[in-house]
């Protein structure tokens, strides 16, 4: 079972899907006064590398590639800004179980909104979905699988909860 999350953004332009692209080698970000374009790279089931189509126009002043680390690295969150006059994604961050990349686009006063996607360390990431028209990238969301197994549930780290109390 795969969860569809999001997109978050404006959804009318043309809708993008690359569900169960969960191998990410490569991401391609044009920018500029927003996100103008993105596509990725990514090992396929038979582990040879596809290019998606682009989502959005190549015509940003600013390209930018994400390198990811495969088979190692993986994304485990996504953040950024949306709305402004453009009504595109303003800016996009990516996180993975080894760092940060990004921000890309501007994270300016024209921004109204930031979004969030955190899907833990598990490798729960399964693809990217959205929208994008002639001015860019409109909306993004992502699919995630849930921890497939309880042997993978009881292997988790633990996470500590603390909880504040005032005297």
């Amino acid at each position: 079972m795969i969860i569809k999350v999001g997109p978050v953004g404006r959804r009318i332009g043309n809708a993008w899907d690359e569900k169960g692209q969960n191998k990410i080698v490569q991401i391609f970000i044009c920018h500029g006064e927003g996100i103008k374009s993105i596509q990725f790279q990514y090992a396929d089931e038979n582990g040879k590398l596809v290019v998606s189509d682009v989502h959005g126009k190549y015509n940003g002043r600013n390209f930018d590639v994400v390198k990811l680390g495969y088979p190692t690295e993986h994304i485990t969150w996504v953040k950024g800004r949306i709305g402004g006059y453009l009504h595109i994604l303003c800016s996009i961050t990516f996180g993975t179980n080894r760092g940060e990349y990004g921000p890309f686009g501007m994270s300016n006063n024209y921004a109204t909104e930031e979004f969030a996607f955190r899907l833990g360390d598990d490798r729960q990431f399964c693809g990217f979905h959205g929208t994008a028209n002639e001015s860019g990238v409109e909306s993004i969301g992502v699919y995630l699988e849930p921890i497939a197994t309880s042997n993978n549930f009881m292997n988790r780290k633990a996470v500590k909860l603390e909880k504040n109390v005032a005297s």
